[in-house]
């Protein structure tokens, strides 16, 4: 038994804006961090309100190996960002999500959504068109919960 509980749900689109790295499996525990340390201090920079329900970390694969992973806020579909930083499109559409204990359990939790729950869902695939991405609430900090979701379709 798996200590993930899965569950599927519809997400709505969102747009966000942030910053991206392009990074390896191999090398993405010290880029993706060193990314957040620097989209961190930009927050200031934002209008207010953005990133109020949180921050998302969306992963757009490029190959098996290879990714962007972008550090990002909600944004409104009326507002400008500044400079430096760039925007990407959430689609809306059908996600596994779980949640995730800590950021130490989120390469774990991943790992679980791609290889051994689709297995499990004969009813579910995993959408290989559609970035995935993790949920960070307001205030968040590395000991504290966030949710992971994986895009699935229905077969």
């Amino acid at each position: 038994m798996s200590e993930y509980i899965v569950t599927v749900v519809e997400y709505p689109a969102k747009r966000l804006i942030g910053m991206k790295v392009r990074t390896s499996m191999a090398k993405a525990d010290t880029d993706c961090g060193a990314l957040w340390q620097a989209f961190g201090p930009r927050l200031e920079e934002l209008p207010k309100g953005a990133g109020g329900r949180g921050s998302y970390g969306v992963s757009v694969m490029l190959n098996a190996e290879d990714f962007d992973y972008w550090a990002a806020v909600e944004m409104a579909p009326s507002a400008a960002g500044p400079d430096g930083l760039g925007g990407l499109g959430l689609p809306a559409g059908l996600y596994a999500k779980v949640t995730v204990p800590n950021l130490d359990r989120l390469g774990p939790a991943f790992m679980y959504l791609y290889e051994a729950w689709p297995k499990s869902q004969p009813g579910y695939a995993i959408n290989y068109q559609v970035p995935c991405f993790e949920l960070y609430p307001p205030n968040w900090q590395v000991t504290d919960a966030l949710e992971a979701f994986m895009p699935v379709i229905k077969v």
